[in-house]
């Protein structure tokens, strides 16, 4: 499991466990086998957290946009939170921050969904 999932007043948070620092081909079918099934439900409302992710490749990109597919198929939610620097900034190039929810801490996502 590289992924460790806890609920908190129905928010469902997903982060990476603290050994992973890149997310790449090697974890995304990992990554969406595990977060899939929270995803399908259609009252979850995910923050996936990617607070020790330092890299991405285009598959976790690819992984990403596969959950948020999944998320908006059946009127779920999934927001990101804590990207580093470098992560931000592949996911601004790409213009991801237009489909994605993406903000700095994970006390402002909470904070979103109470909006």
């Amino acid at each position: 499991m590289i992924i460790k999932v806890t609920e908190q007043n129905g928010i469902t948070f997903a982060e990476f466990t603290e050994e992973v620092t890149r997310f790449t081909l090697a974890l995304s079918e990992d990554v969406k086998s595990e977060l899939r099934p929270y995803l399908n439900n259609p009252s979850c409302r995910m923050i996936f957290d990617f607070s020790h992710i330092e890299f991405v490749d285009s598959s976790a990109i690819g992984t990403v946009i596969a959950l948020f597919k999944t998320a908006k198929s059946v009127g779920s939610n999934l927001k990101l939170c804590n990207l580093s620097p470098d992560v931000l900034k592949i996911f601004e190039l790409l213009h991801l921050q237009v489909i994605f929810d993406i903000t700095g801490t994970r006390e402002s996502c909470v904070a979103s969904y109470a909006q």
